[in-house]
């Protein structure tokens, strides 16, 4: 073995490393405690019954919804709650309670030019300028652009142009 001092620190650090991932793996069976696994299993029901083909489109997104609910609030997994909002949204498109799931999963999984995507599409999609859905989209737009993306300049230009839209 060669006993150089680059070696030494290889070893070393690589030691450190095997005891970190006993230690997470020791610990980790310790984390998942009953109110974790019980909402695990909540959300795999919900998932069973979103994916029955035998039930109405409507019944499967709520059960969708109530697995990304679970996931986001009670597991804080917001990909996967994201990934069952968008399923979701596919059984029953703009329906507002999954687009909403689906936009608080992305922001808080920090995926946040995938909520920009999504926000922009809601708003190209919506025929009315001043429709609900329209405005939600456009307000957790400029949150977006104000907020993480850092981009006031893009949020104050969409501010002028919403409200020059609406003024004529």
């Amino acid at each position: 073995m060669k006993t150089d001092p680059q070696s030494l620190l290889l070893l070393i650090g690589g030691t450190g490393f095997v005891i970190y991932l006993l230690l997470q793996w020791l610990t980790a069976p310790q984390r998942r405690d009953g109110r974790y696994r019980e909402a695990r299993q909540r959300m795999l029901a919900a998932k069973r019954r979103g994916t029955d083909r035998a039930r109405t489109l409507e019944e499967r997104a709520a059960a969708l919804r109530e697995a990304a609910q679970i996931a986001l609030e009670d597991l804080q997994r917001p990909s996967l709650a994201a990934a069952f909002a968008r399923r979701a949204e596919r059984c029953l498109p703009a329906h507002p309670e999954s687009e909403g799931l689906l936009a608080r999963a992305l922001r808080r999984g920090a995926r946040y030019s995938a909520l920009e995507r999504l926000l922009w599409r809601q708003m190209a999609d919506e025929a009315e300028l001043t429709g609900p859905r329209h405005q939600r989209a456009l307000e957790e737009l400029l949150s977006l652009y104000d907020g993480p993306l850092q981009r006031p300049e893009t949020a104050r230009a969409l501010r002028r142009l919403a409200s020059a839209a609406v003024g004529s």
